[in-house]
C-alpha cells in the first residue's frame, strides 16, 4: 500500500470474502495502533478525522438500525438510533439502510434508507447533524439505488441521485429537505468515494457509466455537458470508478489494483495493490476540504 499521509483522500477500511462467497465485517484504519481493526458493519470517517461513524450490522428481525458514532478525538462513541420505518412485506424487519456517507464540510453524515429487491427504488434518506447528535428522515422516494444512492453536494446543501432505469436513467438533485432542483439528463450513476460525486471546484461530476460500468463519464455541471469518457480496468470483485481523487484526477481500478486516473485515462499511481484473484472492496474518504 502506498504512503496515504498528506493526501487529499484517506484509506479508511476495506472488506474482503470469506467461505462460499460470504463477507466477512470490514477493517477500520485506527490511526493509534496503526493497524487495520475489525469493524461492526460499514465505516466512514468525517474530512477531519475526528469522527468514525459505523452503521451497525443487524440480523433480520432485529431492533431498528443504528450508528456509532466515535469521537477519536475522546474515545466517546454515541450510539444513534435511525428514524427508518419497517417493512410492510417483511414483517419484523425495516427497511434496507446502507452506505454511510459524510458531507464535505463534516458537518452531516447520510444513510440511503430503500426497499429490498432488484434495483429496488429508495424510500429517502436519514441525515444526522454533528456534533448535536440529532437525526431525522427525509423522504425522496422512487430513485433508483444503483451502486451507491445519494451523494453530497460539493457545498453539502443538497443530494444527487439516479433516476429512471438501468439503460435510460438522469441524475437529480434534490435539497435536504427532499424538494427537487435541478435535473442532468446524463447517463450512470453518481460516484461515491474520496472527493465524491463533484470534484472541489464543483465545477465538474463523475458518474459510473455504460454497460457493467466499464467508464467513467466526467459531466460539466453547468451545462450538463460531457466532459470525457475514460475507459477503466476491470474486476469481479473490485469496484468501478470510486469518486474524484482531486481537480483533475479520479479514484478507479487499475490493472494492480485501485488507484489514481488522470482524466484521460492514464493510471499515475497505483494506490493498493490486490490480487484480482483475492477479492477486494475498498473504502476511500475526503481528508479535509479538498
Amino acid at each position: 500500500m502506498a504512503k496515504m499521509a498528506e493526501r487529499p483522500v484517506q484509506f479508511t477500511s476495506f472488506s474482503s470474502p470469506r467461505d462460499k462467497g460470504q463477507w466477512v465485517d470490514g477493517r477500520v484504519w485506527n490511526p493509534r495502533k496503526r493497524a487495520f481493526l475489525r469493524a461492526g458493519g460499514e465505516v466512514t470517517v468525517s474530512p477531519d478525522e475526528r469522527w468514525q461513524a459505523t452503521l451497525v450490522r443487524t440480523r433480520p428481525g432485529n431492533s431498528q438500525p443504528k450508528v456509532h458514532l466515535l469521537d477519536r478525538k475522546s474515545g466517546h462513541t454515541t450510539k444513534i438510533l435511525l428514524p427508518v420505518s419497517t417493512d410492510r412485506s417483511r414483517p419484523g424487519n425495516h427497511l434496507i439502510t446502507r452506505w454511510p456517507t459524510w458531507s464535505p464540510n463534516g458537518r452531516r453524515l447520510l444513510l440511503n434508507v430503500f426497499e429490498p429487491g432488484y434495483a429496488p427504488r429508495s424510500e429517502g434518506i436519514v441525515l444526522i447533524d454533528v456534533p448535536s447528535m440529532k437525526s431525522r428522515f427525509v423522504q425522496i422516494k422512487r430513485a433508483l439505488i444503483t451502486g451507491a444512492g445519494f451523494q453530497w453536494t460539493r457545498d453539502g446543501e443538497g443530494v444527487v441521485v439516479r433516476w429512471g432505469k438501468n439503460g435510460k436513467s438522469s441524475i437529480r438533485q434534490y435539497d435536504l429537505k427532499g424538494a427537487l432542483q435541478r435535473t442532468w439528463h446524463v447517463g450512470g450513476r453518481p460516484a461515491s468515494q474520496g472527493q465524491g460525486t463533484f470534484s472541489p471546484s464543483g465545477r465538474r461530476f463523475v458518474t459510473a457509466c455504460t454497460t457493467a460500468e466499464r467508464s467513467a463519464c466526467v459531466w460539466d455541471t453547468k451545462t450538463g455537458k460531457s466532459v470525457t469518457r475514460i475507459k477503466l480496468a476491470t474486476s469481479l470483485t473490485w469496484t468501478s470508478v470510486l469518486g474524484w481523487y482531486d481537480e483533475r484526477h479520479l479514484l478507479a481500478p487499475t490493472r494492480q489494483g485501485v488507484g489514481i486516473v488522470d482524466l484521460r485515462g492514464h493510471v499515475v499511481e497505483t494506490l493498493v495493490k490486490v490480487s484480482d484473484r483475492q477479492g477486494f472492496w475498498p473504502r476511500f474518504d475526503a481528508r479535509g476540504n479538498g
